[in-house]
């Protein structure tokens, strides 16, 4: 049931509406049929709503809805083939003009063969008509009401927040010290000479045990004491090879060639030796997973491993012999209002005070929700979409919905109820994706054009369906009924929980149908509209018994399995098809007659080229051959696709883009568009040659909201006026890499120079940009238009900055004045020697007082492979000793990554001030000391810096993580020190540093937690884990740490100490 009929026949009828007022239907003859067929959807459209909802409960309903929805994709699939041939006919036709052409024997063939197509569409629409006459006639039976189907009001929230830092908002106390204790349990139990130890979390489905899971993976703790970390999804239904090579691959070591458990299992067992493993394996049904696959590896390897389970049964993890099992209770009913009561504020924008004068309603909605973290969350977007009152909550809390009878005791009440509350709209979204695998993490951007090329997302007004489609996103997330990746730090991606998923499935029917497939007897015996296609085998048996079916419109593979991909073209019902990552290579001509496609999915395959017959899909919206690294030519035919929305390129190897581009006036979306020689000629097939589109053809693409260009360096100035596409938010431009050439090597290169200097002075980026990439500029300076002290009124929006292997441009821009700038990154400035006052321009005023910040909103600053940057300061000591009021810096800087910068001798002065996080220094050879820095918290890590001699003043850092800085000789007042990672496989023996480091962390004081106990993890050569073994020259160092964890790189060796409780253990 992923239609829902109201949605559905609401779109379709203002679809048939259109094409009935164009040329097209009289051209074949079916007007009149047609406004028959929209007059008796009129009709019962009204009843839709209340058929559907009671059709859970009554089979004879059920049974009446199903056959409407029968007859509405067929009657979708009769305008598809209407469009398709009034098209055909029309471009037969001959244009109006005073001196019509006279006609010939082939004008008045084509008229004479295409009166069968127009009688059997004429035959099909009478016969549509006739079933609607009979389902009208039936609905009278079941009194079905028949309310207004006046749209609701679907209104996003789109106020910003971190689902990071928005987490202990909404999750409770509970899990925050449940978290502290397993973390606390997990990891004092590293002393026990059992090696393998095994953790379980249990509970109902909903109660939250992968969020505990997630903050027990992400704790820094867990992932700063492991060297290898797996998040592995098990779930009802796994495959054994592809979890083998997950673990494999979280080791850094390959797997080759091996394909059977029997070659995967050794691989495994021999990448994990001498390492410690932290595993996680959420959503285990069956112990097998553990006890016949992993254990033997792990165990094997003898090594230091945590294994954490999650499961709904307890005997389950009982079986796995599990050291320690925490079952996660319900939520007390004051946490479980405390966490509706924020997270409606949070997502719905109410007022608290609103909010507490329903707090009896809401404690009562509370216990229907059994105390299930997931029920309340999924209640909280209910209300956070009705109005503040007690008419309105207590419209939720007595909704039927609390005892839908048909459906599973689990999925009744607040889930049920949380999808019986979605506009229709968003139903049949969040039913979709039901169709993806198991825990599946689907990504904003390629849901929300399924969505639009299924359909389900209207056109309303000048906007983009597919801007009202990442709104829907956005809702369905808000809502929680898809959930952020618990892994992922952005609101891109996102899955499905399972028990929504049991919700959807359930409500879909046959309809839509997955499966890891044995035999074609597994087919349901339904007519199947969408399928996902999983396992490995007898995909082609399974396919034979869909086909047959024709009515297929979504097809998605999720398989390497041997395939025969020349029998695509029987599938001509398709609307989405996904084969990313297949194995196939040749797409047949066949494709040419699946003119009902919108959405096609090539991308990461082996295909060299594409038929000319593509040039025949018509309705194709969405075209992706991203990473297509064999496709060298494109047909002409592609510039025949007018209805193309996105259109993904490789442009690595693709030899020109054939001319013709600006016809595609539907693209929002182009990425791979390179600019192609002048003098390109190409021979295709022994075709005539083929001119290229140009930047020029660009311009007339109006609705482009996303646009990536390379090889701009073949471009002219004068190509392109980006003015012109006033709508774009996402913008990179690339040039080919001029590194190594010279005047001396390159006669050319200062006429390059001007013209691409000239060219970008040109490319003025719209006012709306959000993201912006410019990489490999080989002027000799930035563009005015970014070197503006006006930068920030130009781009206001701008959230994400790359300026990458631009080599000649000695100035950075005045980058500071950016007032929604978040994430910058700046790669590969060889030209840069200083960074100064002017990267902050000035930064952004304050509408509220007379102070100015420069970068207000940046989270993540990365400079990266500087290789001449000498200095970087804040301020110049002239400014220092002005009255005027002083520049705010960075105020939300979270993270600064600085990466091979050789030349930088210093850190800029008054870093310091900055409430950093996380402080990442790589390869600054010059660089002395890193120290007074009283307000970095979390991580510090410094690789390879070879002059750094001093670490100090960090009181608040937690982790210290130094790796091949051989010239370092004072490390000291780091009072909050609670880790300290040393990396050096070349040291001849513990640095005096440490042992003084020790005997202050040492001094902190009683009063502090156990947990603040300094832990050492080493990783060392085989020399000095001798010298620190009990007896050693550095034992006594040693015996000041309260816990050691050495290793030698390679397995070679390892030693455990615990001070107290005494543990000591090592196997040289």
């Amino acid at each position: 049931m992923s239609m829902i009929l109201d949605a559905f026949v609401g779109s379709f009828v203002e679809r048939l509406l259109r094409f009935v007022e164009e040329k097209a239907a009289t051209v074949l003859g079916v007007k009149e049929d047609l406004k028959r067929l929209q007059r008796k959807l009129l009709r019962i459209e009204s009843v839709l709503k209340d058929a559907e909802r009671r059709s859970t409960e009554d089979f004879a309903i059920n049974n009446w809805v199903k056959e409407l929805k029968d007859c509405m994709y067929d009657a979708d699939d009769i305008i598809d083939l209407c469009i398709y041939n009034a098209a055909q006919l029309l471009d037969q036709l001959p244009s109006s003009s005073s001196n019509p052409p006279p006609v010939t024997c082939l004008s008045f063939l084509s008229c004479c063969t295409s009166v069968p197509h127009r009688y059997e569409i004429g035959r099909r629409i009478k016969s549509l008509n006739d079933r609607l006459d009979e389902i009208y006639q039936d609905k009278l039976r079941f009194n079905l009401d028949g309310e207004s189907n006046k749209p609701r009001v679907t209104i996003v929230n789109r106020r910003q927040t971190s689902p990071v830092e928005a987490e202990l908002d909404i999750v409770g106390r509970e899990i925050e010290d449940a978290t502290k204790d397993l973390v606390k349990l997990m990891t004092a139990s590293e002393g026990e000479a059992k090696r393998c130890r095994v953790f379980a979390i249990t509970g109902m489905g909903g109660i939250g045990k992968t969020t505990l899971a997630a903050k027990i993976f992400n704790h820094w703790k867990m992932q700063t004491r492991f060297q290898i970390k797996v998040w592995i999804c098990v779930s009802q239904t796994y495959n054994e090879i592809e979890l083998l090579k997950q673990v494999i691959r979280a080791a850094e070591v390959s797997y080759g060639e091996a394909t059977t458990r029997a070659e995967l299992v050794p691989i495994l067992q021999s990448s994990l030796s001498g390492k410690s493993v932290f595993l996680v394996l959420d959503d285990v049904w069956r112990s097998d997973v553990w006890i016949d696959l992993l254990r033997i590896p792990l165990q094997g390897a003898k090594i230091d491993s945590l294994v954490l389970i999650t499961s709904r049964d307890e005997n389950v993890v009982r079986q796995m012999g599990s050291f320690h099992i925490h079952p996660v209770v319900r939520l007390p009913v004051e946490t479980g209002w405390e966490m509706l009561a924020r997270r409606i504020a949070m997502i719905g924008g109410k007022e608290e005070e609103e909010i507490s004068n329903l707090r009896g309603i809401g404690i009562q909605i509370i216990k229907k929700c059994s105390g299930l973290p997931l029920a309340i969350k999924v209640m909280a977007g209910v209300l956070a979409q009705k109005e503040p009152n007690a008419k309105e909550w207590n419209k939720v809390l007595n909704h039927d919905a609390w005892s839908a009878g048909k459906l599973h005791a689990e999925l009744r009440g607040a889930l049920y109820l949380s999808y019986d509350d979605l506009p229709s709209s968003l139903k049949q979204c969040f039913l979709y994706c039901s169709i993806f695998p198991e825990d599946f993490v689907f990504s904003c951007e390629q849901l929300v054009r399924m969505w639009v090329a299924e359909g389900f997302i209207k056109v309303e007004g000048y906007s983009l369906m597919e801007d009202r489609a990442e709104e829907y996103y956005h809702e369905l997330t808000q809502r929680n009924l898809l959930q952020l990746d618990p892994l992922a730090y952005s609101d891109t991606g996102c899955k499905m929980h399972d028990m929504f998923r049991s919700l959807a499935q359930i409500i879909s029917g046959d309809e839509s149908f997955r499966k890891n497939f044995v035999d074609e007897s597994n087919v349901p015996s339904g007519k199947i509209r969408r399928l996902s296609i999983e396992g490995d085998e007898n995909v082609a048996g399974v396919l034979d018994a869909i086909t047959d079916q024709r009515c297929l419109r979504t097809l998605l593979f999720f398989t390497r399995a041997s395939v025969s991909y020349g029998n695509l073209g029987r599938f001509l019902y398709l609307r989405v098809l996904i084969l990313t990552s297949s194995e196939i290579e040749i797409i047949p001509n066949a494709v040419g007659d699946m003119f009902r496609l919108r959405y096609l999915a090539l991308d990461r395959t082996s295909i060299k080229k594409l038929p000319d017959s593509v040039g025949r899909l018509s309705n194709l919206q969405y075209l992706n051959l991203g990473w297509c690294d064999e496709l060298t030519n494109l047909p002409q035919s592609i510039t025949r696709l007018k209805n193309l929305r996105s259109l993904i390129l490789p442009h690595e190897r693709l030899a020109f883009i054939p001319k013709g581009i600006e016809r595609l006036k539907q693209l929002n979306l182009l990425k791979g568009f390179f600019v192609a020689n002048d003098s390109v000629t190409s021979q295709v097939e022994r075709e005539q040659p083929i001119m290229h589109s140009t930047l020029t053809e660009l311009s007339s693409l109006s609705n482009l909201r996303i646009l990536h260009l390379f090889m701009l360096e073949r471009a002219r100035p004068g190509s392109l006026v980006l003015g012109e596409l006033s709508q774009l938010k996402d913008m990179h431009l690339s040039c080919k890499s001029a590194r190594g050439h010279s005047p001396e090597e390159c006669s050319e290169i200062e006429e390059r120079i001007s013209l691409i200097q000239e060219l970008f002075e040109e490319l003025i980026p719209p006012q709306l940009l959000e993201k912006l990439n410019i990489t490999c500029y080989f002027g000799l300076g930035y563009p005015k238009w970014i070197m503006s002290q006006s930068l920030g009124s130009h781009l206001p929006y701008l959230s994400t900055l790359e300026l990458v292997s631009n080599m000649s441009c000695p100035l950075l821009p005045p980058l500071g004045q950016l007032p929604n700038l978040q994430t910058l990154y700046i790669h590969d400035a060889e030209a840069v020697k200083h960074i100064g006052p002017e990267f902050f321009g000035g930064g952004v005023a304050s509408p509220i007082s007379q102070t100015r910040t420069a970068f207000p909103k940046l989270q993540l600053l990365t400079i990266s492979n500087m290789l001449n940057l000498e200095e970087w300061f804040f301020l110049d000591e002239k400014e220092e000793n002005d009255d005027l009021p002083k520049l705010v810096l960075f105020p939300r800087l979270r993270e600064l990554v600085l990466w091979v910068c050789p030349k930088l001798k210093a850190l800029p002065y008054g870093l310091g001030s900055i409430a950093l996080k996380k402080l990442i220094i790589t390869r600054a050879d010059k660089l002395k000391e890193v120290g007074n820095l009283p307000r970095v918290t979390e991580c510090i890590r410094l690789r390879g810096n070879k002059s750094l001699e001093r670490i100090s003043n960090l009181p608040m850092l937690k982790l210290l993580i130094v790796k091949e800085c051989h010239s370092l000789t004072t490390v000291e007042c780091l009072n909050g020190l609670q880790q300290l990672d040393l990396i050096n496989d070349y040291m001849s023996g513990l640095p005096g540093w440490l042992s003084r480091l020790a005997k202050e962390c040492g001094r902190r004081g009683e009063d502090l937690n156990a947990e603040d106990d300094l832990l050492l993890q080493l990783w060392c050569n085989k020399r000095v884990l001798l010298r620190c073994q009990q007896g050693g020259q550095d034992w006594p160092a040693i015996q000041q740490i309260q816990q050691v964890n050495a290793y030698v790189h390679g397995g070679e060796g390892y030693l455990r100490y615990v001070k107290q409780p005494f543990f000591y253990e090592t196997n040289i």
